[in-house]
């Protein structure tokens, strides 16, 4: 019995040791949030700008346009939406998670914004490449089944995130008052205008508006760009009135909003609804383009609820043939949702029926070819068949073969669940839209950080996890003695320990 005593405690030392080992993760994970945190504040104080902290410009854009609604000021919004970001995802109990690398990877584009914002384009660029690719491996690979699926456990507590979610919610209506128009939003509500009043939307390489007001090329976007502003232009003053393209704007992202969470609860309940929409309302590049009023987040929004409406395959055709006639690129999406088996005809067919319908008023008014040159040839010779604005800007040559062999890799990768069908999760499909909305923004010649609101709430969903209140995931409840090893062990009965 004696011997058996002896045994017992013996196994409790082991135990002991890690208790410095587990009070440390929180050192060593501040440590890495404050080297990355400063090292941002250094680089706000040694790239040049221009009075005070305005950024100057420079680049392909003009200094009233980067140093507008799209900036992220060094000092004053950059470096503390950084700190804020990391430090409220960050999992303080496991900081030697790989997770933790795609969470710096989209951190990175916190100095990507600063050295564009600042006319350092080239290093920016080249910096998002890097931070894009990383991202894009590591849908890619979650997707396919390469390994576990990413679970970035964020450390607030579910009680204190919900408080969070309220001041986010708060800050981000008040950053609206700072906000500009941005002409995207404005074709968007002109083109509605111009559907309500029998107009063509495609060939006039300008569109007046009222009081002289004009806007170059605003008929690049696919047609529903402009449908979705239906229902505003319909009650509302067209543009350039702010609440055209304001509640728009507003209400594309309330829908993203809406749509993770009831991802969230489907599967995991509240607490991970509350995740997403906290690491969703944390990350400031969407409220950037909610400030410039600009159309990005009904792409997010209608790619979030293709991935709720699982169940519902017409539901998800018609979702597939909006994001597809809205910005052309998303229509890799279309490719991935063939793959599921259980509804698949009712999916194609109300994708086909939903692209001719919205196809038949820009083809009867402007005719195809018209169509084709203002949008697919406009974007391939000023946008994406150039290197106006992308890494590609300094490998001309590399380019020729590069891209198309890119873009190859991409619709395979898209038709890859129709290949290999099998049963996926929602985190799954997520994970597979993020990575083709990705390599899709690697192939283009034109690349700006509004974009990111296309593809960052399917990363949320893909890479984060239930969070916990207590320990870490897989560690044993709070209260029990295995939470405890270095507590001392209760007193047994001998015949428990004969047992």
């Amino acid at each position: 019995m004696r011997a058996l005593v002896i045994e017992d405690r013996g196994n409790l030392s082991p135990h002991v040791g890690e208790r410095p080992d587990r009070a440390s993760a929180p050192v060593i994970a501040g440590l890495l949030a404050f080297a990355f945190i400063g090292g941002l504040a250094a680089l706000a104080a040694l790239v040049p700008v221009g009075q005070g902290f305005a950024p100057t410009g420079g680049g392909w854009f003009k200094p009233e346009v980067v140093g507008g609604v799209f900036t992220l000021y060094p000092l004053a919004v950059a470096v503390p939406s950084a700190a804020c970001f990391v430090l409220g995802l960050l999992d303080w109990r496991r900081p030697g998670r790989v997770e933790h690398l795609d969470l710096l990877a989209l951190a990175g584009f916190f100095p990507v914004a600063m050295l564009l914002s600042d006319g350092v384009s080239q290093p920016g660029l080249w910096l998002a490449a890097a931070c894009l690719g990383w991202l894009l491996c590591r849908m890619t690979g979650a997707a396919l089944g390469l390994g576990p699926m990413p679970e970035l456990r964020p450390a607030v507590s579910p009680r204190r995130m919900r408080r969070a979610i309220g001041i986010l919610l708060l800050v981000r209506i008040a950053s609206i008052v700072g906000g500009n128009i941005a002409d995207v939003g404005q074709a968007s509500s002109l083109g509605a205008w111009r559907i309500l009043h029998g107009l063509s939307l495609y060939g006039p390489v300008s569109w007046p508006g009222p009081g002289g007001f004009v806007i170059s090329h605003p008929d690049s976007y696919g047609p529903f760009a402009y449908y979705a502003y239906l229902p505003f232009a319909a009650v509302l003053p067209r543009a350039p009135a702010v609440i055209a393209t304001l509640l728009p704007a507003l209400c594309f992202d309330a829908l993203t909003l809406a749509g993770l969470h009831t991802l969230g609860r489907r599967l995991g309940g509240r607490p991970l609804a509350r995740a997403f929409v906290f690491a969703y309302l944390l990350y400031p590049f969407p409220d950037l383009s909610l400030m410039a009023e600009t159309n990005d987040a009904l792409i997010a929004a209608l790619c979030v609820w293709a991935v709720v409406a699982a169940g519902r395959p017409a539901a998800r055709g018609l979702l597939i043939a909006a994001v597809a006639l809205t910005k052309f690129l998303p229509a890799l999406l279309a490719l991935q949702f063939l793959g599921t088996r259980r509804g698949r005809s009712r999916y194609a067919l109300a994708l086909a029926a939903a692209l001719a319908a919205m196809l038949a008023w820009p083809l009867a008014t402007s005719g195809p070819a018209q169509f084709l040159d203002s949008t697919f040839g406009y974007q391939l010779r000023q946008r994406g068949g150039g290197v106006q604005f992308s890494i590609w800007t300094d490998l001309p040559g590399l380019a020729i073969v590069a891209r198309p062999v890119l873009a190859v890799a991409l619709v395979l990768l898209a038709l890859s669940p129709v290949l290999r069908p099998r049963s996926r999760s929602a985190r799954e499909d997520a994970a597979l839209a993020a990575a083709l909305l990705i390599g899709g923004q690697l192939l283009l010649g034109y690349w700006f950080y509004s974009y990111l609101t296309w593809c960052y709430p399917l990363i949320v969903v893909a890479i984060i996890a239930v969070p916990v209140s207590g320990p870490a995931s897989g560690a044993p409840p709070l209260g029990t003695p295995e939470a405890r090893p270095w507590a001392v062990a209760p007193a047994r009965s001998p015949r428990e320990l004969l047992s």
